[in-house]
């Protein structure tokens, strides 16, 4: 066994899962469950799949690419770059979208695969990131009509990422009514009406979120348990899917505070510390390359996050229960961001328990 490590706990993450669609079903809404957080790791998305998840969907194709045989539907979530079109067109089934000149290249990619790219059409709705304005998706549905490599799968909007703007039901009202004018305009079907991310659970926990809304990308929520529009926990989630454990390589008393003329850090930070007097120090084996490690959480309220360098995270562990030792090992929450980058790091272990 190797440390630092990933434990994903598959029947947390397998309820989480089931009572999110159970949820969404009752609303006549439709999830892709989105993996970027965990970069589709490939044995989490098949315990996924085995609770009934049939919809992925991620920011990045060489992801898609590892889960591309599980499944039924995998949407790319971030808008595919004029230098990516043939992977996605390859690996995702849908993909969101925002600009003309990329739409058209994804036609072509399309073609040459001999494929029918499904897109959906973004629209601003204040959070400024990706979106047509509102007055644009006219012209721009009409030219996704026209290009013979894609069809015209729906129409969407973000929120709670660049803006953190909270989705409210006017915005989701207005996204309703651009769907049922372009049904009309064009007389299509535009099947999908994407609601927004893991922010818009709470309108479906409320009863809130308007009729017409019939899809969400949904990360967090299923991942932390929680929303992400007021950071409360959705239902009887696990919020403790995901855990963080990490080796004690050194642990010993020393003084609190450094002895000597103070400079920058490896970080180029200038550090303040505390006077506690003596304590007892461990010293773990993960550090700011693995992970972001001041927003780790200790699972032990008697242990104490200090600092961390590039290979090394320090905790004031005077008052943990029970003796610790090199050797042992300490548990820790992580956040969104902290997790990613876990999972990004080749040197931290995931294991499924």
């Amino acid at each position: 066994m190797h440390y630092p490590e990933i434990l994903i706990d598959r029947v947390k993450l397998k309820h989480n899962v089931k009572s999110l669609m159970a949820k969404a079903e009752r609303a006549g809404i439709q999830i892709h469950f989105i993996t970027k957080c965990f970069c589709a790791h490939r044995e989490t998305v098949e315990e996924m799949y085995l609770a009934g998840v049939d919809n992925f969907g991620d920011s990045r194709w060489q992801n898609l690419r590892r889960i591309h045989d599980v499944g039924k539907s995998h949407m790319l979530v971030r808008i595919p770059m004029l230098s990516e079109v043939s992977e996605a067109v390859r690996y995702a089934d849908l993909s969101l979208n925002s600009e003309i000149a990329t739409l058209e290249a994804l036609s072509d990619a399309a073609l040459s695969q001999d494929k029918i790219h499904g897109v959906i059409l973004m629209v601003e709705m204040g959070d400024l990131r990706e979106g047509f304005m509102p007055d644009e998706i006219e012209a721009a549905a009409r030219r996704v009509l026209a290009l013979r490599g894609l069809w015209l799968a729906g129409v969407g909007a973000n929120f709670n990422c660049y803006g953190g703007v909270i989705p409210e039901e006017e915005q989701m009202v207005q996204l309703v009514q651009i769907a049922d004018y372009l049904r009309a305009r064009f007389d299509i079907d535009l099947p999908i009406v994407s609601g927004g991310n893991s922010g818009s659970i709470y309108m479906l926990e409320s009863g809130k979120m308007p009729p017409g809304i019939n899809h969400l990308r949904i990360g967090e929520a299923f991942i932390l348990g929680r929303e992400t529009s007021y950071g409360n926990r959705v239902g009887d989630l696990y919020t403790d899917v995901f855990t963080l454990r990490a080796q004690i390589i050194e642990c010993r008393d020393k003084e609190s505070v450094p002895t000597g003329k103070l400079g920058v850090n490896a970080f180029g930070e200038v550090p303040t510390f505390e006077d506690k007097g003596l304590m007892k120090r461990a010293i773990l084996g993960v550090g700011r390359q693995d992970t972001s490690c001041e927003t780790l959480t200790p699972r032990d309220r008697n242990v104490d996050f200090l600092g961390a360098s590039s290979d090394h995270m320090i905790c004031d562990v005077t008052h943990y229960v029970n003796d610790l030792d090199v050797g042992d090992t300490l548990d820790f929450s992580l956040d969104y961001g902290a997790l990613t980058r876990a999972f990004i790091s080749p040197y931290v272990e995931k294991r499924l328990a």
